[in-house]
């Protein structure tokens, strides 16, 4: 990750390794097949951020969206989501891209290439989106600041380290020098139907080292570890490759400077029955079909306030 220091996040999985032991067997996603991880419904799949993100503690939000097939609706905070995450996405995409066609360049370089295609590359990503249509003309200039900044930031991380790299390499290779520069596939795609979840699963980021890492836009909430879980079980399903640990990215731009926080998590068996527990849930409201109703205290930042609050 280019807003993740490697020497810090070497020193957290350390840590993480010497207070945490290892992972039960049967809490491993390829052991779908037994009582624990097996889906307690058929034909239904959910993704990961449904089951996970608990805005709503009385899983209202299922019944909604699964039930009564309401979508959430569009706000400011979901669409910058989408802009934030996609310029994360895109930022890997182009140095990438840029270095195969230089054939290798400096830090300054690409800099510079990358800088010079910043407003295509967000109008692009705008227009994606379709942003205009949700945000009115205030909520797009200052979104269109937060995203001006957020991309010149990571393009700016990701030539500094690609000239940390090149300075320590003798003879550096195209090869050698980007899975060094780049370790990471993005929107890495999962099958997670064996556990009950969606087929086209999409992590985030994932690291060479595979770790598993969620991007998130707005405040630190305690359920965001469940994410890495969900995914940690529907890698391991999927291509049978141990996952242990995680990461939740919250990224934070004022339309000047950028704000990241890294919070890394040992993916182990109580978070991983804290996510099933939270899956069999969410299959229960479906399978009653009987409204659960709103929280005692509904939280102003869920999604479906404005609806369940008329």
């Amino acid at each position: 990750m280019f807003f993740a220091d490697p020497l810090e996040l070497d020193r957290a999985l350390r840590q993480l390794r010497s207070i945490y032991g290892g992972v039960s067997d049967e809490l491993r996603g390829w052991n779908w097949s037994n009582d624990v991880l097996s889906p307690p419904l058929e034909g239904v799949y959910l993704g990961v951020s449904e089951v996970a993100n608990r805005y709503c503690p009385t899983y209202r939000d299922i019944y909604l969206r699964r039930v009564l097939g309401r979508p959430a609706p569009y706000t400011y905070k979901t669409v910058r989501g989408w802009i934030y995450h996609a310029i994360s996405s895109k930022t890997v995409q182009e140095v990438k891209s840029t270095l195969y066609l230089k054939s290798l360049c400096s830090g300054a370089e690409l800099f510079h290439e990358l800088l010079g295609r910043r407003d295509e590359i967000l109008e692009s990503i705008f227009k994606k989106y379709a942003a205009s249509r949700y945000l009115n003309e205030q909520e797009m200039e200052g979104l269109r600041r937060e995203a001006e900044a957020l991309y010149s930031f990571l393009t700016l991380q990701a030539s500094a380290r690609l000239d940390r790299i090149l300075s320590e390499i003798r003879r550096p290779e195209l090869e050698s020098v980007l899975a060094k520069a780049v370790p990471m596939d993005v929107e890495r795609l999962v099958n997670g139907r064996l556990l009950g979840l969606s087929q086209e699963l999409r992590v985030d980021l994932f690291t060479e080292r595979r770790i598993v890492v969620e991007i998130k836009t707005g405040d630190v909430r305690p359920f965001h570890k469940y994410v890495l879980a969900g995914y940690a079980l529907a890698i391991e399903s999927d291509l049978e490759i141990p996952i242990d640990y995680g990461i939740v990215s919250y990224l934070w731009s004022d339309g000047r400077f950028v704000k990241v926080r890294n919070i890394t998590y040992f993916i182990g068996d109580e978070l991983r029955r804290e996510f099933l527990e939270l899956r069999d849930e969410a299959f229960n409201v479906i399978h009653n079909g009987v409204d659960p109703r709103k929280p005692a205290n509904c939280p102003s930042y869920c999604i479906y306030y404005d609806l369940c609050n008329r």
